[in-house]
């Protein structure tokens, strides 16, 4: 039977395995356990999983941990694993979830011709949708944009506050 310090780890670790990586504090949120807690435990997961038996590693990037498969495991995994996305590709889409709802019109003059590609691939991925509007199409982002970033809808628009990424 686990111990009230071996389920709170666990509970961590859940949270990790579900997502692209948490902050201290949101898994306090998450977990209701204090954030100096929270700090000391994944101190310890991180030391946990540094034995060479886990194909997996705890790691802190910044101020996210994150779980991470380990490098001399990532050739038997990286076809499974999601696709990174070029460069050219993530300022596309910062161009529309900053502008968000957005005429496809708006996107192409901001990024140029490319940005039709661009466009057909991430509504593709499932981060976008389009929909008629006269002679242009209303680009808005999907649910699966919100939790793949792990952003919330109504805090997008100060992520782009500092950027200058307005049309």
């Amino acid at each position: 039977m686990l111990d009230s310090k071996e389920k709170k780890k666990a509970a961590i670790e859940a949270l990790l395995f579900a997502t692209h990586g948490l902050t201290v504090d949101e898994i306090s949120k998450r977990t209701g356990f204090p954030k100096k807690e929270v700090l000391c435990l994944l101190e310890e997961l991180e030391m946990e999983y540094l034995d060479e038996s886990k194909g997996i590693s705890i790691v802190k990037d910044g101020d996210i941990w994150k779980m991470s498969v380990k490098p001399e495991h990532t050739p038997n995994v990286k076809d499974l694993l999601p696709p990174e996305m070029p460069k050219a590709l993530i300022k596309t889409l910062a161009v529309i979830a900053a502008n968000k709802p957005i005429k496809q019109s708006v996107v192409v003059k901001i990024r140029g011709n490319k940005a039709y590609d661009h466009i057909r691939k991430l509504e593709k991925m499932g981060f976008i949708t389009r929909e008629k509007y006269g002679n242009t199409q209303i680009i808005d982002l999907t649910q699966k944009f919100f939790d793949y970033f792990q952003v919330v809808e109504s805090e997008l628009r100060d992520v782009f506050k500092a950027e200058n990424l307005k049309a």
